[in-house]
């Protein structure tokens, strides 16, 4: 099994059991972050300033780069990882809205959504294990790409039929997978569950900081 690097993930005694566990304690370190960062609600803040808060809410040092978000009309906010010469993840990236090098005072929810993302990863080392392995045997390629934006994570239309919904998902997930090995299968469903729960709880989290 390919080893996770430290840079990207918690220590075992930090963090561990289960996986309603694991979010309580990736919620319990956004409230921190949360209460830090209140000064932001009222005026933008300058980056230096926002990473130093950043690092000292962090239980343990991890190779996170805080980086501002070019304009872009899909995304509000980014995480991703960053991968060293060999192609082995070694640290993420935390991407949010900023100008003139300070952060913006309307990005605060979008910050919590992508710190969700980040602390959910640092919590989940499986998670990075099997992102690195596809990612070095050349899995993630534009049909996979296509497949999880354009089929399993895409909005719908309000009043939507879910029965219809869920069948067009099966046939082109079906579709998708056809004349793979079953091992390829298991691996890309295994990481798209993955994902989708990930920004499953990133959106709640934006949600619960943004009605507060």
């Amino acid at each position: 099994m390919l080893k996770v690097s430290p840079n990207v993930k918690f220590s075992y005694n930090l963090v561990k059991g289960s996986i309603s566990q694991r979010k309580v304690f990736v919620s319990s370190l956004n409230e921190k972050l949360f209460e830090q960062l209140q000064p932001i609600v009222t005026k933008d803040m300058p980056i230096r300033e926002f990473k130093s808060i950043y690092n000292k809410t962090l239980p343990e040092k991890k190779k996170i780069e805080i980086k501002t978000l070019k304009e872009s009309k899909d995304f509000e906010g980014a995480s991703d990882y960053l991968y060293d010469s060999r192609d082995y993840i070694n640290g993420m990236t935390l991407e949010i809205p900023a100008q003139r090098s300070k952060i913006l005072k309307d990005a605060l929810v979008t910050v919590m959504h992508e710190n969700t993302h980040i602390l959910d990863t640092l919590s989940n080392p499986k998670h990075t294990v099997l992102t690195q392995k596809l990612y070095r045997e050349g899995k993630y390629d534009n049909k996979r790409d296509n497949w999880f934006l354009k089929v399993l994570y895409n909005e719908e239309r309000p009043n939507s039929d879910k029965e219809a919904v869920l069948d067009d998902v099966k046939e082109k997930t079906r579709n998708f997978l056809k004349g793979k090995s079953n091992s390829d299968k298991i691996l890309l469903l295994q990481d798209a569950r993955y994902q989708l729960e990930q920004e499953q709880h990133a959106y709640f989290e934006q949600l619960k900081y943004a009605k507060k």
